[in-house]
């Protein structure tokens, strides 16, 4: 019985090798052609690893933005744009040595990660194989697949001009691909309205609506405001662009609920012409270490009542705070 179970064993064993050998070895073909000429033709790309982690950003949608297949999350934009770069503008460095050869072959049939370029959403015209950073980290072992066709032979990739390896560019979680911002219009027009609310001065919540070029603001009953300063208000409106969280907090259960059951301390309500509609809810984070009680660099935040909380730092978010006598006429700096 022993004798059959050892002779079993080195039967798997020869026919996993065989199997490698054959999926980086069917025929020769030495590709090193790595780099997309022309970028703005990608579709879509995915990044996978053989730990079965998988992620794939894809613009084939009408507004041609890179989104997180899977999810409503936009993907981070420099993350976009890194990785854009990195299609155009990387070369082969050098062969793999002779010496080292079978060893990196050996690695990248084990362990990778594996980036596939799309022109068309059906299938990758380009297949990157990224593999460990050579021992001075100034290289990447890569082997690449054209089509179907793989490379029989690897190469050390490098991106000129780069300091390091390009293997940590490409990761594969969803949050480490997620865009962080929350409100972003560069262009303030495309603001309809936007509501503030207070929780400890309730008094000062108001209500910005742009009718075409108008601007009328609303007070706390919703009683029209005629004695405002309108370039503080139009002043204000453009604050509202790349206003970004921090973290993802992934509180208990209990934690977390017990968060979303209090008031929260500052509420905004952004609808824009393409009637896209933005809450946020943020709470100040108690802090009995500080003279004023509260963590005086971050907040907590959700969106759209969603149950997922996030981290603000006030120094990107505070300019936002301003309250309705700050635009009044007689207010008195």
């Amino acid at each position: 019985m022993l004798k059959k179970l050892l002779i079993y064993s080195i039967f798997v064993v020869v026919v996993i090798a065989i199997n490698l050998s054959c999926e980086f070895n069917n025929g020769y073909n030495e590709f090193k052609d790595f780099a997309v000429k022309d970028t703005a033709s990608i579709l879509k790309f995915k990044i996978s690893d053989t730990e079965n982690n998988i992620v794939e950003i894809s613009r084939d949608n009408t507004d041609k933005k890179w989104l997180i297949t899977g999810t409503t999350f936009e993907a981070s934009k420099p993350s976009v744009e890194l990785l854009m770069e990195t299609f155009y503008r990387i070369r082969v460095k050098q062969d793999v040595p002779n010496s080292a050869f079978n060893t990196v072959i050996n690695r990248l049939s084990v362990k990778y990660k594996k980036v596939e370029i799309f022109k068309d959403v059906k299938k990758p015209f380009k297949t990157w194989y990224i593999g460990s950073p050579t021992q001075d980290h100034l290289g990447t072992y890569m082997l690449l697949q054209n089509g179907k066709i793989k490379s029989s032979v690897p190469f050390i990739t490098h991106k000129p001009g780069m300091y390091g390896s390009l293997d940590v560019r490409f990761f594969t979680g969803v949050e480490n691909w997620r865009s962080t911002v929350i409100f972003n219009y560069i262009n303030s027009k495309k603001i309809h309205s936007i509501s503030v609310k207070f929780k400890n001065d309730s008094l000062n919540n108001y209500k910005i609506e742009r009718i075409k070029e108008k601007v009328v603001v609303y007070d706390n009953t919703e009683n029209e405001v005629k004695d405002f300063d309108t370039i503080q208000i139009k002043h204000y409106l453009t604050h509202f662009n790349n206003i970004n969280y921090n973290k993802n907090m992934f509180f208990k259960a209990q934690i977390r609920d017990s968060i979303l059951a209090i008031v929260p301390d500052y509420q905004f309500e952004l609808k824009d012409y393409d009637n896209k509609i933005i809450k946020v809810n943020l709470w100040k984070v108690k802090d009995n270490n500080s003279d004023t009680g509260w963590d005086k660099e971050y907040g907590i935040i959700n969106i759209n009542e969603s149950n997922e909380l996030l981290r603000v730092q006030y120094f990107n978010w505070e300019i936002l705070f301003k309250p309705l006598s700050y635009f009044k006429k007689d207010f008195t700096k």
